[in-house]
């Protein structure tokens, strides 16, 4: 199945839906930027000396993710990098312009920027509150610079060890990460690497091997996709990720009547979040996921009105 860049997934998204081009156009470099960085960043941060801790399978079943056990002080010259490439991009986007003067030194200091980031993936609200009023930024602000340079930083590292992950955009599929190679040692629905939530989920293409028509299927396994690193993981298609909840009726689905192509809200009975996505059965391409997850926010919208809560919180489906 063809893989469309963000900047095409977000042309299809303009062309089908018109009253998203000033959002999604305002978005584009931004994104862009994001799906080109992390091959950019890989070699330093392998130089830098950086590895994320070996898979423990023991460990990734008690629900430990990669990054509770890593030292990031070694990542803030990579940390440096991205932000000097997304910071500009980021702030010139409405409602970010006025903050471009406080951010930027922000990300330069390293004790500041690293302490930010150990608390975001720790989800300890408080201290990213505190360290965002100590920079005079809102804290929704910095979380949402956090999330990108953060992200891109950490998805350079994953390229690293495994530059090979079958189920994410890093590269062939001849090197699987030990979550893809071993599904059942990760049954979590939050990030295996990071702990973040999931942005957008998707289910597989069908699988056609002119060779070998054993080896076809008709795909549908369940993937969800890191609203900050990118890592994708496989996920049980009838329990909600953010409650665990798996008896028959907990996940409910809205999508709209007509040309949807595979496009719906999977939304939770028991505890009323939801996550966007789509069945790639229904789709002729692929689309960046980050990209795409930005381009249904019509669903997010639609959500809204539901009451619903999304998984991961995103500066564009906050209403």
């Amino acid at each position: 199945m063809k893989r469309l860049s963000p900047a095409e997934t977000l042309a299809d998204a303009m062309e089908r839906r018109p009253a998203l081009r000033p959002m999604l156009e305002a978005f584009a470099p931004l994104m862009e930027m994001r799906g080109a960085l992390p091959a950019r960043l890989a070699e330093a941060v392998a130089q830098c000396g950086f590895r994320l801790p070996e898979w423990d399978d023991a460990r990734a079943q008690a629900g430990e993710t990669l990054l509770d056990r890593a030292e990031l002080s070694l990542l803030a010259q990579s940390m440096q990098e991205a932000a000097s490439s997304l910071l500009p991009l980021l702030t010139a986007m409405p409602g970010m312009e006025e903050h471009a003067a406080k951010l930027m030194p922000f990300f330069m200091t390293d004790e500041g920027a690293l302490r930010a980031s150990r608390a975001l993936l720790d989800g300890d609200a408080e201290a990213l509150e505190r360290l965002a009023a100590e920079a005079g930024l809102p804290a929704p602000v910095l979380a949402f610079a956090l999330e990108n340079v953060l992200g891109a930083v950490v998805r350079a590292a994953v390229l690293c060890q495994w530059p090979s992950s079958p189920d994410s955009h890093y590269g062939p599929e001849d090197s699987p990460a030990p979550w893809d190679e071993r599904p059942a040692s990760w049954m979590q629905g939050f990030c295996p690497v990071c702990g973040s939530a999931p942005s957008v989920s998707y289910l597989e293409e069908k699988i056609f091997d002119e060779k070998n028509a054993f080896a076809s299927g008709g795909g549908g396994r369940k993937h969800l996709h890191c609203g900050l690193c990118g890592t994708e993981w496989h996920f049980r298609r009838g329990t909600c990720p953010a409650c665990g909840k798996e008896e028959e009726g907990t996940l409910e689905m809205l999508r709209e009547a007509e040309g949807a192509r595979g496009e719906r809200v999977e939304w939770c009975t028991h505890c009323k979040s939801y996550c966007t996505g789509a069945d790639l059965r229904e789709r002729e391409a692929r689309p960046d996921m980050d990209a795409f997850a930005l381009s249904l926010m019509h669903l997010d919208m639609a959500a809204s009105q539901r009451g619903l809560t999304p998984l991961y919180p995103a500066f564009w489906n906050q209403f």
